[in-house]
């Protein structure tokens, strides 16, 4: 993996952990001179676009493509105009909010995304079919989901902007992104780096489980919208299905090559992720508690919350634990601690406070006192364990192939 590709993708979510900081601020101080709406805009794409789709963008390269066709020119093109892009939105997003520039950049980056996708779809080696799948439906849910994308500008376009169809429309594609596109993509290179023992039965099973779940669970943003009865029996079979395709991968847990012994502290990051995963299904099973389902999609906090337990505690963590995966450095295993602590403060500070929040809105109690100045003050952290796994990535990382 190119320490260049990897460098900017940790710039990228460093910088947008400082614009979720200014967010935070803007309900502490007068920020005059922010635009909110615009600021949360360029926060949530390069988080989303900068981040976690260039940070999957370069494991997948690395660790999917042979290295004959990881050189291909088009690779290094493709990298490098879609980080243009992504800096076009981190800087258009909070100046102008949704208009011509931030439109331009963002529309790039999805066409850039399908040639990534085409090429990724041609060049990644075949050894193994349940990776080959895996990978294959990650990148189709990536096409599937930018569909929301297009229908939000059509529904724009006739005047539909801030309706109940362009908001479906915008949970459409955050719904494939997070449980289609990173979610799959995640469990290829799960799959790649500890090799459990499917049974081809048992694979088969698991992938048409977790697949189907996906879609279905859709139904719950349909229901929000529209209180059809249906959609919410569809949301309740998709979790039935998701607890069963849990269920069949955690009965491999004893196949997992996993040794705690080597980077203690990175591997904080795969356990938080591996909890997380579980907390998501769990949270998704409240979810047909009819009460709950509307705490969950009608209160900011949870909705908030939510997004976060995905984006940190599930995909940046793993992305995270994966960048540093084959290093074997006591000198860096002594000092992540140094990344561990601020972060896992910030992220877990944050969402209890989220969490609570919401719980307490919905109970119709008081709000919390000093509420947005303790969301502020947790989330400094998560900024500052970045910065620390930079300096430790600048300091220690050098590519070494993954162990047979």
């Amino acid at each position: 993996m190119r320490k260049s590709w990897l460098l900017i993708s940790l710039i990228n979510f460093f910088i947008a952990a400082l614009m979720g900081l200014l967010l935070r601020a803007a309900f502490v101080w007068d920020l005059y001179w922010m635009e909110y709406k615009n600021m949360l805009h360029g926060h949530s794409h390069l988080a989303l676009l900068g981040w976690l789709y260039l940070g999957l963008f370069v494991l997948i390269h690395g660790r999917f493509l042979d290295k004959e066709k990881a050189s291909k020119a088009i690779y290094t093109r493709l990298f490098w105009l879609t980080q243009f892009s992504v800096v076009g939105m981190m800087l258009s997003f909070p100046l102008q909010g949704y208009a011509g520039f931030s439109i331009f950049f963002s529309s790039l980056h999805i066409v850039l995304s399908y040639v990534f996708v085409y090429r990724v779809w041609k060049d990644h080696r075949k050894e193994s079919i349940q990776i080959t799948l895996l990978l294959r439906t990650a990148l189709l849910f990536l096409l599937i989901s930018t569909c929301g994308v297009w229908a939000v500008a059509v529904i724009m376009a006739n005047g539909g902007g801030g309706g109940v169809l362009y908001q479906v429309a915008i949970q459409f594609y955050l719904h494939f992104q997070f449980n289609g596109w990173l979610l799959f993509g995640v469990l290829a290179l799960i799959i790649n780096d500890f090799k459990p023992k499917f049974s081809p039965f048992g694979f088969q099973s698991f992938y048409f489980l977790m697949c189907l779940s996906q879609v279905l669970t859709f139904g719950l943003i349909l229901f929000w919208a529209y209180r059809w009865n249906w959609t919410f029996g569809v949301n309740f079979i998709g979790v039935g299905l998701q607890l069963l395709a849990l269920g069949a991968l955690l009965s491999l847990r004893k196949d997992f090559r996993f040794n705690l012994t080597r980077l203690p502290a990175a591997h904080s990051f795969l356990l938080l992720a591996f909890i997380v995963g579980v907390i998501r299904v769990v949270a998704q099973v409240l979810l047909i508690f009819p009460d709950i389902a509307d705490l969950a999609v009608s209160l900011r906090t949870t909705i908030i919350g939510f997004i976060h337990l995905n984006m940190l505690g599930l995909f940046s963590a793993y992305l995270l634990y994966s960048f540093f995966k084959n290093q074997a450095l006591v000198t860096y295993n002594k000092q992540f601690k140094w990344v561990v602590i601020p972060f896992f403060i910030g992220f877990i500070g944050s969402e209890l406070i989220l969490f609570f929040q919401g719980f307490s809105t919905w109970r119709s109690w008081h709000v919390l006192s000093y509420y947005h100045e303790s969301l502020l003050a947790f989330s400094g952290f998560i900024p500052l364990g970045i910065a620390v796994y930079i300096v430790l990535f600048l300091k220690y990382y050098s590519y070494r192939p993954a162990e047979p």
